[in-house]
């Protein structure tokens, strides 16, 4: 059994909320921190599946990545996540950019499957940027990166030069591609980039890797929960199994 607060304490002990970005919003976003549960279903999106899955499970509390709250509410439908998640009486805690930025967070977890070594962290702005453990062309890269996070597909483009230096920027990381000029990177690995700023990458010979917002960072939610499993041996973090973002590749 666990409390949301205690969870939260855990998660402030090797990520602080305190270091989320200011535009973020993190923490226990939805219920009460009292709220206590034998387990906890973790996703990377509390979505309408999801908290229905934490309903037929009987779970009270739910932990993701992206804010269940981000914008402030304007309007609350019936149908909308936070209406529902009331509605359900669940508790929902959310890890953003303090998660990102993190020793063994989302960018150093997504940067070791790929395999770059990372030399300095950019928390400013989300990133980091390492080196590849060993040299290889764009399509070689491609090929890994696909192979080691099981996709389904990605986007990149070929500066037709050995890669050495790479800058590792999950989620919504095309920003990034001005300080990837600025590092000296040879390529840019994100989840999500701009057709202006890959025509910046192209003008600058940075070579693009766009893997997709979700699949950027979905390999954080097992290495989360199985650390939080560890933390606390009297409550199971369980994976939601409908975590997914609904996209199909023909």
């Amino acid at each position: 059994m666990i409390t949301a607060n205690e969870l939260y304490e855990a998660i402030n002990q090797f990520a602080p909320f305190e270091t989320a970005m200011s535009f973020d919003n993190v923490g226990i976003l939805i219920g009460s921190s009292e709220t206590s549960s034998d387990s906890v279903l973790t996703a990377l999106d509390a979505t309408k599946s999801v908290l229905e899955e934490a309903v037929r499970k009987n779970i009270r509390m739910i932990l993701t990545h992206h804010p269940v709250i981000f914008e402030p509410l304007r309007q609350l439908r019936e149908d909308s996540i936070p209406y529902l998640a009331v509605k359900y009486g669940l508790t929902i805690l959310s890890a953003h950019t303090n998660l990102d930025i993190a020793p063994g967070g989302v960018n150093d977890t997504l940067a070791e499957c790929i395999g770059v070594r990372a030399d300095q962290h950019t928390d400013e702005e989300c990133t980091l940027i390492g080196t590849l453990d060993r040299p290889m062309d764009a399509v070689t890269f491609a090929g890994q990166i696909k192979e080691r996070l099981r996709l389904r597909g990605l986007r990149f483009t070929d500066t037709k030069k050995e890669l050495h230096r790479v800058l590792v920027a999950c989620g919504a990381g095309g920003g990034s591609i001005g300080l990837a000029v600025k590092c000296g990177a040879d390529a840019l690995v994100t989840g999500e980039i701009k057709h202006h700023q890959i025509g910046f990458a192209n003008d600058h010979g940075i070579a693009v890797f766009d893997l997709g917002h979700f699949q950027s960072e979905d390999m954080i939610i097992p290495v989360l929960t199985e650390r939080l499993n560890r933390l606390f041996p009297g409550t199971a973090f369980i994976r939601a199994e409908s975590d997914t973002d609904g996209v199909y590749y023909i």
